[in-house]
């Protein structure tokens, strides 16, 4: 009689403990005791409560206080008071460019340019493009970057492999990207009927990759507003835009020696029908009040990438203006051969102190704002702000845990980690609520 009451106790001992163990079927993650900045519109104060990762990699719950009791999740992470704050968006990152660290390191942008397009990208083949892609993507996760538009490198290829291993480097890595596609320079050797057929086939290629989640897309990575340019360049970009629904994201104005030609070729991307809301101008640096203000009628965004500009010596984008006038702007740590760091935490500094220096008034800008251009502001930009770019129900659990010990204790906590953290302070990177290694 003993024995079969023994037995019974420890077959419900079992049956209990089997029902708080995880299943493959429960909550991802629970993250608990966290300080959580949403970065959400409207919603300043930090929440000093719990997330909850469904199995989809969603974010399932959020809120202030304790979660619920009984809650069985696959990983539960005590943050004991450390501070969960959405990955960071790089709206323009050239990822390939992992290897050129202070390559050209006295020159400007054109003697840059020169060395490591004109020197060094013609020596890359495919395979290297892929490592160099991943290496590059790998860096930008561990600095908690976990969203990316991405410029490629194409050269002289016209196979398409390239793209294609620049795209799965960037994917094997586990960053989310958006991928910058390049048209190639048209001329009489390669024909819009060329660049169309190129870009069909990339196009069908991409969107069969597994990766549906992280691969956000493609968009052009433009090259019609620079001045060596013909004006069949902006009509097949174009048209290419509208047959195939494609954003473009062009390189504009960022050259001191050239941005006065530039400025003159805007009425063509206009003809072309590439001026609208599906434009990002990358640098805009040397704009005029007047070509301001007809990109922001037209709906045109741009990304701000002030480490890359004061590396190059390209000038001070004047974005408190851009913004005053409506214009949407993000923020992109570009490549690491011109910014040499990946590194959200340093790009933010860098704009926030140039914004300030340069207007000579520290109010000009708040470290909040900073924070938000780094990270919604970036998505917003590249139209993924449904999907990330900050904390809330629905949007997806891209993530990173800060150790707050190195700047604390603290009076303003947008302040704080602004002008003091750094990816020194990560614990954790996560993409889907999954934890990426550092």
């Amino acid at each position: 009689m003993y024995l079969k009451s023994a037995l019974l106790a420890l077959g419900l001992l079992v049956v209990i403990a089997c029902q708080h163990e995880p299943r493959k079927g429960d909550p991802r993650l629970l993250i608990e005791n966290a300080y959580i900045l949403t970065l959400e519109p409207g919603q300043t104060q930090p929440v000093k409560g719990y997330l909850l990762v469904g199995q989809d990699g969603a974010i399932s719950g959020l809120a202030a206080g304790q979660p619920p009791d009984g809650l069985v999740v696959q990983r539960r992470l005590d943050a004991q008071g450390q501070w969960l704050l959405p990955g960071f968006v790089s709206a323009h990152s050239h990822l390939w460019q992992s290897a050129f660290y202070g390559i050209a390191a006295n020159d400007n942008l054109e003697g840059w340019i020169a060395q490591l397009y004109g020197v060094e990208a013609p020596k890359l083949d495919a395979a290297q493009l892929y490592q160099l892609t991943r290496r590059g993507a790998t860096q930008h996760l561990r600095n908690g970057i976990t969203s990316v538009f991405n410029f490629t490198y194409t050269g002289a290829d016209r196979s398409g492999e390239v793209d294609r291993q620049q795209l799965r480097g960037a994917l094997d890595a586990g960053v989310r990207v958006v991928h910058g596609f390049n048209v190639r320079t048209i001329n009489d050797s390669w024909t819009p009927a060329m660049a169309r057929e190129r870009t069909a086939a990339f196009l069908a290629w991409a969107g069969a990759q597994p990766e549906s989640g992280r691969y956000l897309g493609t968009m052009l990575a433009g090259y019609a507003g620079f001045i060596s340019a013909t004006p069949g360049q902006a009509q097949v970009e174009g048209d290419l835009m509208r047959e195939f629904s494609l954003g473009n994201q062009q390189h504009y104005l960022e050259s001191v020696v050239e941005s006065a030609g530039e400025r003159e070729r805007y009425p063509l991307l206009e003809q072309a029908g590439i001026i609208g809301p599906r434009l990002i101008f990358g640098h805009f640096i040397h704009s005029t009040p007047e070509l301001t203000a007809a990109a922001v009628r037209a709906g045109v965004s741009m990304s701000w990438n002030p480490m890359s500009n004061g590396r190059l010596g390209s000038g001070n984008a004047d974005v408190l203006a851009y913004r005053a006038a409506g214009m949407k702007v993000g923020m992109g740590v570009d490549g690491e051969a011109s910014a040499d760091r990946a590194d959200p935490f340093e790009n933010m500094r860098m704009g926030l102190y140039q914004v300030r220096a340069v207007h000579q008034r520290a109010a000009a800008m708040q470290a909040y704002e900073v924070l938000r251009l780094h990270t919604l502001g970036s998505a917003e930009v590249l139209g993924i702000d449904a999907q990330v770019g900050s904390l809330r129900v629905g949007k997806r659990a891209d993530m990173v845990l800060l150790d707050p010990r190195s700047f604390a204790p603290w009076q303003e906590p947008y302040a704080a980690l602004v002008f003091a953290a750094g990816v020194k302070d990560i614990r954790e990177v996560f993409v889907d609520g999954l934890s990426l290694a550092r």
